[in-house]
């Protein structure tokens, strides 16, 4: 029955760049929130599956913004639609579960700095009062010479690339044109 889920899966999700197999049980599907954010789900089909429910990871590497409560509750969403899926094929219901997930709160975090608090241990954080704008402080700028800000300064007024604006001149042109070109006779 697994092999037949397997072959109906990879046809379903044949053209479908967010589905992909790990391996012979384990399938992962993006969910693309906008251009630059998105999460993953991974299933995992232990042996005895579509009798017990599968395993379902959100510990995933590019999973790793998202919110403790976001996980918690998509994974019991996930989890509550299999029990009623027991002793049937399921994943392709998961993932369309996945797709139609709607969540309230703050889904992602809102910096590296607040994971980096989030992941530091309360014995650390009481014993040692870090202020997160001291963090941010602590980036030093890179200092430059006198001749590099030159080179710097005659590159920006040239352009990005070192070359001036289309039309910087045209008014010299314009000038030159009407001081040497033909004079019409009337």
């Amino acid at each position: 029955m697994n092999e037949e889920e397997r072959e109906v899966l990879k046809s379903i999700y044949e053209s479908d760049t967010n589905f992909s197999v790990v391996n012979d049980n384990t399938f992962q599907y993006k969910n693309i929130i906008d251009n630059d954010r998105f999460y993953m789900v991974e299933i995992h089909w232990p042996d005895n599956y579509p009798d017990v429910i599968p395993v379902i990871n959100l510990d995933l590497f590019s999973n790793r913004l998202l919110t403790n409560e976001f996980k918690t509750k998509l994974k019991e969403k996930l989890t509550a639609d299999a029990n009623e899926q027991l002793g049937m094929p399921m994943t392709y219901t998961l993932f369309e579960s996945v797709k139609d997930f709607s969540f309230d709160g703050d889904m992602f975090l809102n910096s590296l700095v607040s994971n980096a608090f989030a992941a530091l241990p309360s014995s650390t954080t009481a014993t040692t009062a870090v202020n997160p704008t001291s963090i941010a402080s602590t980036v030093k700028k890179e200092q430059l010479t006198k001749s590099q800000k030159r080179r710097q300064w005659n590159h920006r007024t040239g352009g990005d690339d070192g070359q001036k604006a289309r039309g910087h001149d045209w008014v010299d042109i314009i000038r030159h044109l009407s001081q040497s070109g033909n004079k019409i006779e009337t």
